[in-house]
């Protein structure tokens, strides 16, 4: 008896203790358990990560999302992938074999809805509801599209978004990104993702244990949060009339206010469309490459503002020294040419610029060294990254002082590299005084309801310590460089322009060899306000120099758009100064 009533007394306990767990979890933890069992069975079908807007300096749209629908699958549901996959090779423009990879591709989990194709054509709708009952586990769904309103014209600024990459993913699934997510994948997209990305909003469903769901049990939509808005500094219109007056050629325009750094124009061609990058992977002409930020090129005669700092500046070559130019100098072993055979007769330094005398400036380079013609592109910050707020940007390469010999240097060949973002500081650092400001391209951003959330103020790198006496020379020189010397086809009416010409390479017909042409510039000239670079991948300078003038009359002159344009010939085009 003694032991049924101490079992007795034990069952009792347990029973007690079950009821007020049972109590305790179903009763005063019931909200808790209640948020749990809804988070796992209750999923957001995401319809797409909502991203901010780009607009430009006016408020003009330059990027959005916009409504679209996209195709997905549940890997679960496949019932023949081979089969669906053929169907639908000839829907959409995937091979069947690419469609299979991605049907069998191991998933975490098998019930979430994966990416086929976004932004579906209305003729791939039709027909995929056409065959739609042979394509169990295929959906279209809603989702978003990211629209860009200049197309090719922008796409080396803005960049564009894709879905993120296994190696990507490494990089950001602690900040909340996950597999299918797009990201910014070049561009101001890449560089202000963060800033951009949204938060995504979706459909709710109910799933079962295994985690699968019914289309039909949609208990709601979950809203999508858009992101924040970028107001940069660039203005369409300087945008949409370089890209006019560039027109097929190959080569960049970029234009930047040299008072404070502000990027208003870049545009690289050949470009790209955004929407459509994978036909354009096998093009020729490089179409991804940003040539204003990474292209790397001799800066040819453009460097001859550096030469005249250094003399200048060391003195071995004044104001009113003058060398005579017969069309050549004799150095050594060494026939160095002038790019005018029958040679500029006797130059001083006023007029060695704007005549782009390579044997004045050859003279000179031998005079000032090779050293010290570094140590002031040094100065300048030339072979240095100007740290502007695009990704992938290129430092360029200053060659050692016993890479290269001071003739070729003097007038900017041989084994020196620089990008035209550092031509464009370069020019503008004289035209503002002896300023280095770091270029950007965001002036502002703004929260989705148009809160300013961050202003961007310029930033001056550095200055450069040279004396005012060179810097009112440089200045007078680059003004004649396009009122009398070879800068001519830069002249606008109505506006005096400042700039230097750079054409890298002798062209010839038998060699097959190109020009690069380089013309920088800024106006007006006695009161800056833009500072330009056109880089030509085939070209002369003065052709490089008629597109910077066609661009700078519209944007501060007429406002008009061009009425046609004149070509160069090809006569023209293989009889090639170098200047």
């Amino acid at each position: 008896m003694e032991k049924e009533r101490v079992f007795i007394n034990l069952t009792r306990i347990v029973f007690a203790v079950i009821i007020l767990r049972c109590f305790y979890l179903q009763v005063v933890r019931y909200p808790y358990y209640r948020n749990l069992s809804n988070r796992n069975c209750i999923r957001t079908v995401e319809t797409g990560i909502p991203r901010g807007i780009i607009y430009d300096r006016n408020m003009r749209v330059l990027a959005k999302d916009a409504p679209s629908l996209h195709l997905v699958f549940v890997p679960h549901d496949l019932e023949s992938p081979e089969k669906q996959a053929a169907i639908l090779a000839r829907i959409i423009p995937l091979s069947s074999s690419e469609i299979v990879r991605k049907f069998k591709a191991r998933y975490s989990n098998p019930f979430d809805r994966v990416f086929l194709k976004r932004k579906l054509t209305q003729e791939e709708i039709a027909l995929i509801e056409e065959n739609a009952l042979e394509l169990p586990g295929v959906f279209i769904q809603e989702g978003l599209v990211r629209e860009y309103a200049l197309g090719k014209e922008t796409c080396h600024l803005l960049g564009y978004i894709g879905e993120i990459t296994e190696e990507q993913l490494r990089i950001y699934r602690e900040r909340g990104y996950r597999m299918g997510d797009t990201i910014g994948q070049e561009g101001l997209e890449k560089s202000y993702d963060e800033v951009l990305r949204g938060c995504a909003g979706g459909i709710q469903v109910e799933v079962d244990a295994l985690g699968k769901y019914n289309n039909e049990k949609i208990l709601g939509k979950k809203e999508s949060v858009p992101g924040n808005n970028l107001v940069l500094t660039i203005d369409r219109t300087i945008q949409d009339i370089a890209h006019e007056e560039m027109g097929g050629r190959r080569g960049c325009v970029m234009a930047m206010d040299p008072r404070n750094g502000q990027v208003l124009a870049l545009l690289s061609n050949p470009g790209f469309d955004p929407d459509d990058i994978k036909s354009y992977l096998d093009k020729d002409g490089h179409p991804f490459l940003n040539r204003a930020i990474k292209g790397m090129y001799s800066p040819g005669s453009v460097f001859k503002i550096v030469t005249e700092t250094a003399v200048l500046e060391t003195g071995v070559i004044g104001d009113l020294d003058r060398v005579e130019c017969t069309g050549e100098i004799e150095v050594a072993d060494r026939i160095f040419h002038c790019w005018k055979e029958e040679g500029h007769g006797w130059v001083d330094i006023n007029l060695a610029l704007p005549y782009s005398c390579n044997v004045f400036f050859g003279t000179a380079g031998l005079k000032v060294g090779v050293s010290k013609m570094l140590e002031f592109a040094s100065l300048y910050d030339l072979g240095r990254l100007t740290e502007i707020d695009l990704p992938g940007e290129k430092g360029g390469y200053l060659p050692g002082r016993h890479e290269t010999d001071p003739l070729n240097l003097s007038i900017g060949q041989g084994p020196i590299l620089i990008t035209p973002l550092q031509v464009l500081s370069l020019i503008s650092t004289v035209a503002n005084g002896g300023n280095i400001w770091k270029p950007y391209t965001v002036k502002e951003i703004l929260s989705a309801d148009g809160r300013k959330i961050k202003e961007f103020t310029p930033t001056l790198r550095k200055p450069v310590y040279i004396s005012s006496e060179t810097i009112e020379v440089l200045q007078r020189g680059l003004r004649n460089v396009v009122l009398f010397g070879t800068g001519g086809q830069a002249r606008v009416e109505g506006v005096e322009v400042a700039g230097k010409t750079g054409t890298v390479q002798r062209a010839h017909r038998d060699l097959e060899l190109e020009t690069h042409g380089f013309f920088v510039c800024y106006a007006p000239a006695d009161s800056p306000k833009i500072a330009m670079v056109v880089f030509l991948d085939s070209g002369a300078s003065p052709e490089a120099a008629r597109i910077a003038g066609r661009i700078l009359k519209r944007v501060l002159v007429t406002g008009e758009k061009s009425e046609g344009e004149e070509e160069f010939t090809e006569e023209e085009t293989e009889n090639v100064e170098i200047f």
